[in-house]
């Protein structure tokens, strides 16, 4: 699939739903506003000197890797696009979604946007301790509606499946590859409702993420399906008609 070939715009929409998302939460024109605050942090991140050691446990192998990496790096290239940080921000704000997940904290930029609104309750993973150092003191300073959750997902996203209330809206960053993805998208459906939102990042990364999102585009819950190119939004609302968007931002 070619997505600059196949992109549409509001023009293009039929679905009154799809419609609505699209005016209110991903048109460039009336999205919400980058966070200037927030943003001076990831440039203050981007500037970064330091260097920090990463347990990669996103990797999709069972052998867990070890590496050191520049922050100036993970903020430049390995944390959410800025727009795309605003379109999920939007889409909380227009859902009124208050229970949001989100696996990946990474630096916590993207998280300071979710968080965003003070009815939201973010919950948060992440695998490696010196990621999660970083992100909860910056989370700390600045919102009192996170909880970050640290250690390996396969099985802390379980444990708190299991006494989490209904999920809103929940944001897969965490491992770009085709079983986890899946693994989680169907542990988090145990706990969604018919208005819940589930958004993948790096859907077309790799040939393994562009099956993944195929699988799921295809599953028997999901009816509705938006490729903005780096992330996929799916809804699984009974009353939308089942269709697959390839939408411009």
């Amino acid at each position: 699939m070619s997505y600059w070939l196949d992109a549409v715009n509001i023009h293009s929409l039929q679905s009154p739903f799809v419609y609505e998302v699209y005016k209110n939460v991903i048109d460039k024109r009336k999205r919400v506003s980058a966070d200037p605050q927030i943003e001076k942090i990831r440039e203050k991140f981007k500037s970064s000197l330091n260097v920090i050691e990463v347990n990669d446990l996103g990797s999709g192998s069972s052998i867990e890797k070890s590496e050191y990496r520049k922050v100036t790096d993970i903020a430049s290239y390995g944390v959410t696009e800025k727009k795309y940080s605003q379109i999920m921000l939007g889409l909380i704000q227009y859902m009124n979604f208050k229970n949001v997940i989100e696996l990946g904290t990474s630096l916590g930029i993207n998280t300071l946007y979710l968080s965003k609104p003070d009815q939201t309750q973010v919950t948060t993973f992440e695998g490696s301790t010196s990621l999660v150092n970083i992100a909860t003191e910056l989370l700390n300073d600045q919102r009192k509606n996170v909880q970050v959750v640290e250690g390996n997902i396969d099985t802390s996203l379980p444990k708190f499946l299991e006494t989490s209330p209904p999920i809103d809206l929940a944001f897969l960053d965490a491992n770009h590859s085709y079983n986890p993805t899946l693994k989680y998208f169907d542990l988090l459906l145990g706990k969604s409702h018919d208005e819940t939102c589930f958004i993948f990042d790096d859907i077309h990364l790799s040939r393994e993420m562009n099956e993944a999102w195929k699988h799921i585009r295809g599953h028997y819950q999901v009816t509705l399906t938006l490729d903005l190119f780096q992330i996929g939004m799916v809804f699984i609302n009974p009353e939308i008609r089942k269709r697959h968007y390839v939408l411009e931002t």
